[in-house]
């Protein structure tokens, strides 16, 4: 099997990390994610807005390095709900062989809300929701 990126794309609460839980995984893995930014040691979650150009930062970095050691398998989970936020993802993988698959969640926002455990509204959950520009499945790009 090739190595592979598995890009999550989808709001808040709407079963990416749930997702990536139930995944049928072979060899070693990784995941990446702005929201590993803002754990606590304690295991909590404590978000900054003002934070979250560091966090996506350390996410990129973080998957880079993934890359360079050739970990079989690494996922994307964070929102990734345009083009031009995965383009970085996308490049860098295509660069060093691997083949990159989105995974992309259409959940009802209110579902999302309800269950998001980041406390993210209602309202951000629809924007979010409705910048999605691909289309639902899981696929090879």
């Amino acid at each position: 099997m090739e190595k592979r990126v598995i890009i999550l794309v989808g709001p808040s609460g709407c079963g990416k990390s749930t997702w990536i839980q139930n995944y049928e995984l072979e060899g070693e893995f990784e995941v990446c994610s702005a929201d590993h930014y803002f754990l606590q040691p304690d295991g909590s979650y404590n978000f900054n807005p003002g934070l979250l150009g560091r966090a996506h930062a350390a996410c990129l970095e973080k998957f880079k390095h993934c890359l360079a050691c050739g970990l079989f398998t690494i996922f994307v989970d964070n929102t990734n709900t345009r083009d031009w936020e995965r383009k970085e993802y996308v490049d860098a993988a295509k660069r060093a062989g691997y083949e990159v698959w989105l995974k992309v969640f259409k959940v009802d926002p209110e579902v999302c809300a309800a269950r998001n455990t980041h406390g993210v509204p209602l309202e951000s959950v629809r924007k979010m929701a409705e910048r999605i520009d691909v289309f639902e499945g899981y696929y090879s790009i």
